[in-house]
């Protein structure tokens, strides 16, 4: 399919490529919106490992006070 009129060909690259750019634009918002999301995610994380490890310091604890309570009855 051949096309004689070469304004309509201008036309329809000058409307691809306008497309493209409103591609391009909208990956690199989202690309941007990921890594914001993986720093929030790494901020989740610590913390989550932060109150597993007070969890698991305390339990130990009870766990001790418990054992040497029996002990001493």
């Amino acid at each position: 399919m051949t096309c004689d009129n070469p304004s309509h060909v201008n036309a329809s690259d000058a409307a691809q490529e306008t497309k493209l750019t409103v591609q391009a634009l909208k990956i690199e918002r989202l690309e941007e919106k990921q890594e914001e999301l993986r720093e929030r995610l790494k901020v989740v994380e610590k913390w989550v490992i932060g109150a597993a490890a007070v969890l698991a310091a305390g339990v130990t604890l009870i766990g001790f006070a418990t054992n040497i309570s029996k002990a001493y009855l």
